[in-house]
């Protein structure tokens, strides 16, 4: 009768025992997963990050269906709160128009930069916080990425040769720069301010003080 008591203590133990573990591996699961979230809102806050999560390290395909979801989802956010070092400029131009779109006001609090400047400028208030940093450069195309899009797109675009795509991607890169100036000006960028972004290379970045943001028309207080 002993071993049988003792045989039924072990298995409840046992059986707790692996409860237990089943949780903590489950709360560790979900709170690792809340916190790779690239969106989170929090009361009338929607948070966009792409530091956090080592899965997630740019502006990427998709963030902007993810950030129209929640804006519909959730009417009452006013504020996109930015944290990214850029990306995709084809992704951030459609969350920017999101963004212009609902109305949100912007703010940083750490680094935005690159691609994820785009976004923020969409806000009607935009706001820096104190440490926090807005960084611009030049936009590149790799010389890789650059052979591999001609050699691809060039039956279809009718490219004889590498100097007919070379005369199109000099008119394209005048257009793209014209457009990205247009959109700066439209909301409320000074020109000279607009000119000055391209003063970082591809490889660099300038990061404007808060001074400079504010009399530029980056920041609206």
């Amino acid at each position: 009768m002993l071993e049988l008591n003792k045989s039924i203590h072990g298995i409840s133990f046992y059986s707790r025992f692996c409860s237990l573990i089943v949780s903590i591996i489950s709360v560790t699961f979900l709170s690792t997963s809340a916190s790779a979230e690239i969106f989170r809102v929090i009361e009338n806050q929607l948070f966009y990050d792409t530091e956090t999560d080592s899965d997630v390290s740019e502006i990427d395909w998709g963030h902007e269906k993810q950030l129209l979801t929640i804006l519909k989802q959730n009417p009452e956010i006013h504020t996109l709160v930015l944290r990214s070092s850029g990306g995709l400029i084809s992704v951030a131009n459609e969350m920017a128009n999101i963004v212009i779109d609902a109305g949100l006001d912007t703010l940083v609090v750490e680094n935005c930069e690159s691609a994820c400047v785009t976004i923020f400028i969409a806000g009607n208030k935009r706001k820096l916080e104190l440490g926090g940093k807005i960084g611009f450069h030049s936009s590149w195309w790799s010389a890789e990425d650059m052979k591999q899009y001609y050699e691809d797109e060039k039956e279809h675009e009718g490219w004889n040769s590498p100097f007919e795509f070379a005369s199109w991607l000099y008119e394209d890169t005048q257009a793209a720069i014209y457009e990205e100036f247009e959109y700066l000006i439209e909301r409320g960028v000074k020109p000279n301010f607009a000119i000055q972004t391209l003063k970082a290379g591809a490889d660099g970045m300038w990061y404007p003080r808060r001074k400079q943001l504010l009399d530029g028309g980056i920041l609206t207080e």
